[in-house]
């Protein structure tokens, strides 16, 4: 069983802590805003994202990330 996919991986890789983190707090902007709208479909698109940048974030501090991406 694999708890990070393909997608959060990528994220990881190819972004830097610090855009991981801006990205994290605009989609917390916009879950706030849709789930302010009532827009379910707005606020289901956010949840997804903001998912994927979570676990991307969590994925960065692994031990494998870090074997993987030594320089």
């Amino acid at each position: 069983m694999r708890f990070f996919n393909k997608t959060h991986k990528k994220l990881a890789q190819y972004n830097s802590y610090s855009e991981l983190q801006q990205a994290y707090e605009q989609t917390e902007f916009d879950l706030e805003r849709a789930s302010y709208n009532g827009d379910k479909k707005a606020l289901k698109k956010a949840m997804k994202e903001h998912g994927n940048i979570e676990y991307a974030l969590l994925y960065k501090n692994t031990p494998e990330f870090k074997k993987k991406n030594k320089k």
